[in-house]
């Protein structure tokens, strides 16, 4: 979601409209919303194409002085350890919240010793060359009890908070190992991969 001017056009962003996963959806009651889109598309999708401005062109690299757009993704998750072989493969609620912006939530059955690609995209920033912009990441992860399962216990729980710190350049990934709790005693862990930069490189 953009703030300030999009295509000679003067944009802000709304609560009220967040972006959720590959669709964006919301009422504009005054004003303009805008939002970047960008990477491998295929296609957009616009249900109301009469009220909405599509401007199409490529993204170069930025020049002295210039701003370049930095996407943090949620890219996958790995399997560290687990809670027990009689539970079998994690079955796992994922949120990644950069703070004061967006969020997504993914959920994902995760096998013991495996990894999972997620590849959903979280919000994009405009960051002057350069410079660089610091936002708190915290990732909270979920293992529910699937209903054949109700004898194994609750819902077990954990998070953990980092700083991403994003400037222009080549991607770079950043993990976040988060414990999960357990009422049995038997944590789990997983580590969740996230990308940062240019992701239209």
């Amino acid at each position: 979601m953009v703030d300030g001017m999009l295509g000679g056009v003067n944009v802000s962003r709304d609560s009220d409209a967040p972006a959720q996963g590959s669709t964006q959806e919301g009422t504009v009651w005054a004003g303009a919303d805008g939002y970047r889109v960008y990477g491998g598309i295929k296609s957009i999708d616009i249900e109301d194409p009469d009220h909405v401005q599509l401007h199409v062109e490529k993204i170069s690299d930025p020049g002295p002085g210039e701003d370049c757009q930095v996407t943090v993704r949620l890219e996958s998750v790995d399997f560290i350890s687990g809670q027990g072989a009689g539970e079998g493969a994690l079955e796992l609620t994922i949120e990644s919240d950069i703070h004061g912006e967006q969020s997504v939530t993914r959920s994902t059955r995760l096998p013991t010793g495996s990894s999972q690609n997620i590849a959903e995209s979280i919000e994009s920033f405009e960051v002057p060359q350069g410079r660089s912009l610091t936002k708190q990441l915290t990732t909270k992860v979920t293992e529910r009890e699937v209903g054949s399962d109700w004898f194994t216990g609750n819902d077990d729980y954990g998070e953990s908070t980092t700083d991403i710190v994003m400037q222009c350049g080549a991607p770079k990934t950043v993990s976040e190992e988060v414990t999960i709790s357990s009422d049995r005693g038997n944590e789990g862990k997983v580590r969740v991969n996230y990308t940062i930069g240019d992701l239209s490189r």
